[in-house]
């Protein structure tokens, strides 16, 4: 399933209309709490008549967060709280 840009560059009259993403979400362990750390890199990608594709990746997008519950980006929270939740079910139905 690919994951789309809503704002697609173009390069040499090509345009590059979904993204490759790499993420990692890390615990932060604090005194009184724990956190989530979050990099997330988006290569943008194009998909040739083929069917192989290209990227881009020095037009590639770097987000980080070092505590994305502490960040106040409250698209970012809920984003890594619905990731969270998603791999909670998963962990539930493998039953580990």
């Amino acid at each position: 399933m690919p994951i789309t840009s809503t704002n697609p560059i173009e390069v040499d009259g090509n345009v590059y209309p979904y993204f490759m993403v790499n993420l990692a979400i890390s615990p932060l362990v604090k005194p009184t709490d724990i956190g989530g750390s979050v990099a997330m890199r988006l290569t943008p990608y194009r998909v040739i008549d083929d069917g192989s594709s290209v990227s881009l990746p020095d037009n590639s997008i770097p987000i980080t967060y070092m505590d994305v519950f502490d960040s106040g980006d409250t698209d970012a929270i809920n984003a890594a709280a619905t990731i969270m939740g998603a791999l909670q079910t998963f962990i539930n139905e493998k039953n580990l």
